[in-house]
């Protein structure tokens, strides 16, 4: 994958132990079953949250980290040598485990989306007014460039000002680079899709938070819920300004397990074929059982984030996405 750091003198799988919760160990060396076999260790255990942190040594989120429910434990591959927990322990970690299995489904209500479509109809219109007296980008008169891999900066700063006069910026930061490092690292990201759910805009069918805290300070519901409003009715108001209806996205995908449809909230794509084509391979003797390559043409009342107006989507990762709001039509 050439838009991705990749290494082609990668260990064997056979070298490693498939993961399972007795290597839950702090220090254990493991690495993650993507198509990258990306290195790191386990930094530490929660007990609460029957969640562990995963640390990245290699590429580029080198450093950084990501929180996993334990059960996760099986998407990665163990050095040899590692150390396991007894049985007993790992029987701990199972009945803390049983604890959060629940099932949470909040169907998106036709009349809460109507109320919601009201509220974020009424801030694209302030939003609108706002860009056209202040908008560094809509006064150099520039027009968005789909073939660039990379936003303007004069649109990255607009919508940077916008959240901070909000006071929405904390949050709008802490999402957006959760969103680039791994929307299922924690708990965060999982909050939000349960209050777009509570909107009306996406049904959430998933599990029952596991951490103490998703609704508090910072992710309040009142919080999440005016974030989620500024966020969508500002990327609708630019794109209207720019009198842009729809937009052609594409997403590409590789995996080594068979064909799987998953309940969702938001999808990945992006605005470029050559990235799409990166994360697909069709080589019949490839290790991917699955692969595929899309091309859609969406309204840009769907998206929610994508890197021409989000600044951490232009960082190390130069994929040119586009996220949406998921719609139960597609089937990926």
């Amino acid at each position: 994958m050439s838009t991705h750091e990749y290494d082609d003198n990668m260990r064997a799988d056979n070298e490693f132990i498939k993961g399972d919760l007795s290597f839950l160990v702090k220090g254990n060396k493991c690495r993650l079953l993507d198509g990258r076999r990306t290195t790191g260790y386990i930094e530490k255990y929660d007990e609460d949250s029957a969640m562990f942190r995963w640390k990245i040594t290699k590429y580029e989120d080198k450093g950084k980290h990501w929180d996993l429910p334990a059960e996760s434990v099986t998407k990665f591959q163990f050095e040899k040598e590692s150390e396991q927990l007894s049985d007993n322990e790992v029987n701990i970690i199972k009945e803390k485990i049983k604890k959060y299995k629940e099932n949470l489904y909040i169907k998106a209500k036709e009349s809460e989306k109507i109320k919601t479509e009201a509220v974020i109809a009424e801030r694209e219109k302030e939003i609108k007014k706002w860009l056209k007296d202040n908008s560094m980008f809509f006064k150099s008169n520039k027009k968005l460039n789909f073939d660039s891999k990379e936003g303007p900066s004069s649109l990255t700063e607009d919508l940077t000002e916008y959240m901070k006069l909000k006071g929405l910026y904390d949050i709008e930061r802490k999402t957006a680079e959760i969103m680039v490092l791994n929307p299922k690292s924690g708990e965060w990201i999982k909050g939000m899709e349960i209050m777009l759910g509570e909107m009306g805009l996406v049904s959430y069918k998933g599990k029952i938070p596991r951490t103490k805290g998703i609704f508090t300070g910072l992710g309040s519901k009142n919080k999440r819920y005016k974030y989620l409003v500024h966020r969508l009715a500002f990327v609708r108001a630019y794109f209207n300004l720019l009198k842009i209806k729809e937009i052609v996205i594409y997403r590409g995908m590789s995996n080594e397990k068979d064909w799987k449809v998953i309940p969702r909230t938001f999808l990945y794509c992006t605005l470029s074929y050559d990235v799409a084509k990166d994360f697909s391979d069709f080589n019949r003797e490839s290790k991917y059982r699955t692969s595929y390559i899309i091309k859609m043409t969406c309204s840009a009342k769907k998206l929610f984030m994508t890197y021409i107006e989000t600044q951490a989507l232009n960082r190390q990762y130069k994929e040119a996405e586009a996220i949406l709001l998921y719609d139960r039509k597609i089937t990926i």
